[in-house]
């Protein structure tokens, strides 16, 4: 579908902000706010935008995540395989006609870079800041506005225009939300649901805290996701593509090593219905913010300290310094837009599918790739590797499709707090029980799921500093989801372990049995990864207290 965003060929184009001003209550004319210039972005009333031009993108030889030749002294050919000569461009595909929503603080939807793909268009944009007039633009207001432009630049920069460099899926129409831009729950829950009959791909380059905790998403969150994975796209299911997390190292012990965290603590990740993304370098290995997680499925490509990413930043202007799973995910979110231009039937169900059975073994000597006979290699922090756009788009076209979430089968088994067995008393030092562990089955033997997609775990227990505790999940073959690691919390910087939370029927979510049958008996172990840790004389014994183990899948 053609934009509707009014460009004529040869002459500037002009944007009366009258009704468009994203200032902080922005209107038009002389109910505009005064917009102080010494902290604030500052747009021209109107904008006007340079005509257009037709040629070679100048910035396009650095964006080694198109395609990787060595340019920053990285591995050639580790890269999102989309502008090499057998990448997802030269198999045809751009995005075009394919709808991409960035949810986040601010898009400067004016970027000349940008500008050619936005859908000017009622409910393809709103702008969610305080005060902000009826049908504004989300343009960025604060100086630290700046994150969902270089969000959309990735996915989506236009090619071919002679200015900057390109996006993953460079013909894909833009729509833009700034919920980020107030963090209100109503705001975010509304943004990922706005125009879902007509948009494809959310990108959510965002989550909770990287401090360790358990950060749990919001009721209205999880009920967004549900009904978008149902009702959007008419039925096919909006794809949610979201940001693993920076929290590799969130914290350092007194060692001076790296504390990691696992992304299964971010309530936003662990839902049926959200691409939980990781990130690679220009060597395909994980960068140090890089977080493990049996939720996450496959890596885009990102930044390190040392080398980032080229794309577009407010003023119309371009860094080449980002990074992070922030980076990462529109990169992930663009290969979407690539699968679907080539099959727009898939549903979200198997949009899962192909980026996971399409990607590629990155770092392939690392010895946390882990393999079974008949299931696809998995690791970590890689999930199933790297994504390969030119595989995805092969694998797209001639992919059976598995159904939308009306066809999808669930199996169910509660354990506690009734159960016998339960609850249980979390071994503590100086127990007869030398791994500080006990485990539980639940067993799933008449469940008919012969290929599982995903598994949620709800887990509860008390204890007198949840951070010392690992949950483990084990399949009948005996393949394992690290659900949450052993670790400290230090919220504030003081060096003083602070509360990382209560396990109250807290759901962890996991892809990483994808395709094994769920029949049969799952385990789950819970140990207590301090070996001097003991509660005071005072304090109630350390208990588990439930789980309930849930599998999807066909």
């Amino acid at each position: 579908m053609k934009s509707s965003f009014p460009r004529p060929l040869s002459v500037p184009t002009v944007l009366a902000l009258g009704a468009l001003l994203a200032g902080c209550g922005g209107g038009g004319g002389a109910t505009v706010a005064p917009i102080e210039r010494d902290c604030c972005f500052v747009y021209a009333d109107p904008i006007v935008l340079p005509a257009p031009l037709v040629g070679p993108d100048p910035l396009l030889a650095r964006q080694w995540h198109l395609r990787n030749t060595g340019q920053t002294f990285g591995t050639p050919g580790e890269d999102l395989n989309v502008a090499g000569p057998l990448g997802a461009w030269a198999l045809g595909t751009n995005g075009s006609g394919v709808r991409i929503a960035i949810v986040d603080d601010a898009i400067e939807t004016a970027h000349p870079d940008l500008a050619p793909g936005f859908v000017f268009v009622n409910g393809l944009f709103h702008n969610y800041r305080i005060g902000a007039a009826p049908g504004s633009l989300p343009l960025p207001y604060w100086l630290d506005d700046d994150h969902g432009t270089a969000i959309a630049g990735l996915a989506l920069a236009r090619d071919g225009n002679a200015i900057g460099g390109a996006g993953v899926a460079p013909r894909a129409e833009l729509a833009a939300y700034n919920p980020l831009a107030t963090n209100y729950d109503a705001d975010i829950a509304d943004a990922l649901l706005r125009s879902n009959a007509t948009i494809d791909i959310y990108n959510n380059s965002w989550g909770s805290p990287d401090n360790g905790m358990l950060n749990a998403a919001e009721s209205s969150f999880a009920a967004s996701i549900e009904a978008g994975i149902a009702n959007g796209r008419g039925g096919k299911g909006s794809i949610y593509v979201f940001a693993g997390g920076n929290g590799g190292c969130y914290l350092r012990s007194p060692a001076d090593v790296c504390i990691a965290e696992n992304a299964n603590l971010d309530g936003y990740l662990n839902k049926r219905g959200v691409i939980t993304t990781c990130a690679v370098d220009d060597n395909g290995r994980a960068p140090y913010y890089a977080e493990p997680g049996a939720n996450i499925l496959v890596c885009g490509r990102s930044g390190t300290e040392f080398v980032g990413l080229t794309t577009t930043t407010p003023q119309s202007d371009y860094r080449h310094d980002f990074s992070g799973t922030s980076a990462s995910t529109p990169t992930v979110s663009g290969v979407v837009a690539l699968m679907l231009q080539a099959r727009p039937d898939l549903t979200w169900r198997d949009v899962q599918l192909v980026l996971a059975k399409s990607a590629r073994r990155n770092d392939p000597t690392d010895p946390g790739w882990v393999s079974f006979p008949g299931l696809k290699d998995r690791h970590p922090r890689y999930g199933f590797g790297a994504v390969d756009a030119a595989a995805a788009v092969t694998m797209a076209r001639t992919w059976s499709s598995v159904g939308n979430s009306a066809a999808l089968q669930s199996c169910t088994v509660a354990r506690g707090p009734d159960a016998a067995g339960f609850p249980k008393v979390l071994p503590m030092s100086g127990d007869a029980n030398p791994t500080r562990s006990v485990t539980d089955v639940a067993d799933l033997g008449s469940c008919a799921i012969t290929r599982v997609e995903f598994v949620e775990v709800r887990f509860s227990a008390t204890h007198n500093y949840s951070g010392d505790l690992e949950v483990k999940l084990t399949s009948p073959n005996g393949l394992e989801s690290l659900l949450a690691n052993g670790r400290r919390c230090d919220t504030n910087g003081d060096g003083v372990a602070d509360d990382c939370g209560s396990y109250d029927d807290w759901a962890f979510g996991s892809v990483r049995h994808l395709d094994e049958s769920a029949a049969g008996q799952w385990s789950l172990s819970v140990r207590d990864t301090d070996p001097a840790d003991n509660p005071g004389a005072a304090d109630p014994p350390n208990r588990w207290t439930a789980w309930r183990l849930t599998v999807w899948g066909r």
